[in-house]
């Protein structure tokens, strides 16, 4: 038997994903419950996220869903206890809640909209990372991994909001060297071009969605196109044993754009 076979499942560790109602994170959270981790859904939408957790998780008790705004600082709190009274542990949080706060640059966005996403972007991933670190030390050790975003890397010009809160996030993996002493290993993804329904929306709206993503496709060096399930086995790697020695990184998955124009 392959000894790496025995990296990957998640037996008996718990796992939280944040905004996993819909998108790239519900494929995250379909990804952990499938290697067998408990997994708590954390979402503002209700009624989606009941509806998750009740088909990944049929009759058993191993999926739970709470509701919760990531950038409320006491209702994280409440919802992180919540979830380690539940389910005895956390092991595993994945940041992956987010807003799109429109297609714009920096001069015309308008100030609402910069701020919703700097507080759900960043505060929201900061305040679970802050409250999930000591259930995670009780546990022995944990992982959290931020799900970012390709854009501050490769000179994206439009959606300044969302870049910049992400750009922010890639600061928090400097925090990796204090976490490590309890334990807890920090990384950050960052994903290409997937087709998650907000990612259709968005490019829906600059044109049509066909064209853009071959207008895209011709600045990687891979010619398959990405799907939310590729980003779903890099999360995989980071929370389970496979990534047990590597912290502090961040993980491109883009198909290899080609940068140098």
């Amino acid at each position: 038997m392959n000894p790496l076979t025995a990296y990957f499942p998640l037996k008996n560790k718990v796992a939280l994903v944040t905004g996993a109602a819909r998108g790239i994170a519900l494929h995250i959270a379909c990804a952990l419950s499938a290697a067998g981790a408990h997994l708590a859904i954390l979402d503002e939408r209700e009624q989606e996220g009941r509806v998750i957790a009740r088909l990944l998780g049929g009759k058993k008790d191993n999926v739970r869903f709470w509701q919760v705004d990531v950038s409320d600082n006491d209702a994280v709190q409440r919802v992180m206890a919540a979830v380690e009274a539940h389910f005895g542990r956390i092991d595993i949080l994945v940041n992956s809640a987010g807003v799109d706060a429109s297609n714009a640059s920096a001069q015309e966005l308008p100030l609402k909209h910069w701020e919703q996403a700097m507080q759900t972007n960043v505060n929201g991933s900061i305040l679970c990372s802050k409250h999930v670190a000591p259930a995670m030390e009780r546990a022995g050790g944990g992982s959290i991994v931020n799900v970012l975003s390709l854009c501050p890397m490769d000179g994206e010009q439009q959606e300044a909001a969302d870049h910049a809160a992400r750009a922010t996030l890639r600061m928090g993996n400097a925090h990796a060297m204090r976490y490590a002493m309890q334990n807890i290993r920090v990384n950050a993804i960052h994903p290409g071009v997937v087709r998650p329904p907000a990612l259709a929306a968005a490019m829906r709206r600059q044109d049509d969605l066909t064209q853009v993503l071959a207008d895209r496709a011709e600045l990687q060096m891979l010619t398959e196109r990405g799907s939310a399930a590729d980003v779903a086995a890099a999360i995989l790697y980071l929370a389970s044993d496979a990534g047990r020695f590597v912290t502090g990184s961040e993980l491109v998955i883009d198909a290899g754009p080609c940068r140098c124009f």
